[in-house]
């Protein structure tokens, strides 16, 4: 399992914030947001059953960010990141050829691993499992409970 830093310790040097910020030329104002948005997801211990959330208003430079945020998060100890997208396939189709622009450096290494999750493999090999991995994930428009049965 791997350390999870303090947020005194933030790896701004990391491979893959340092690898898109070259990329894309972050302005300050999104460095600051991406760095303190880690810190807020390193000081509030997210886990497995307390996930790490970002929200953002509509053409307000989300997607930009959380591809930095999850950059620098996967320099700081994150190995995975959940991409929830609105319940369209298109807008699921087209974050995901996102991602894999902006990651494709790091996919040509084979440090990192991008899925739609209506694609995902049946199994994930051990090799996959290694790298970082970002999932793209459609969000559902309504649940459906199970309906109950007469008793």
């Amino acid at each position: 399992m791997t350390t999870v830093p303090t947020e005194m310790d933030l790896n701004l040097n990391g491979t893959f914030y340092k690898g898109l910020d070259k990329k894309n030329g972050y302005s300050n104002e999104t460095k600051v947001c991406i760095e303190n948005t880690v810190k807020k997801l390193l000081h509030n211990d997210t886990s497995l059953s307390r996930p790490g959330m970002l929200l953002g208003k509509i053409q307000s430079g989300k997607t930009r960010t959380f591809i930095g945020i999850t950059a620098l998060a996967f320099d700081n100890g994150y190995d995975v990141a959940v991409i929830l997208t609105k319940g369209t396939k298109a807008l699921a189709q087209q974050t995901y050829e996102r991602l894999k622009m902006e990651f494709e450096d790091f996919k040509h290494d084979d440090i990192l691993q991008i899925f739609d999750i209506m694609s995902l493999p049946d199994n994930l090999t051990n090799y996959e499992l290694e790298q970082k991995i970002i999932f793209v994930v459609k969000k559902e428009k309504k649940f459906k409970s199970p309906k109950k049965s007469a008793v």
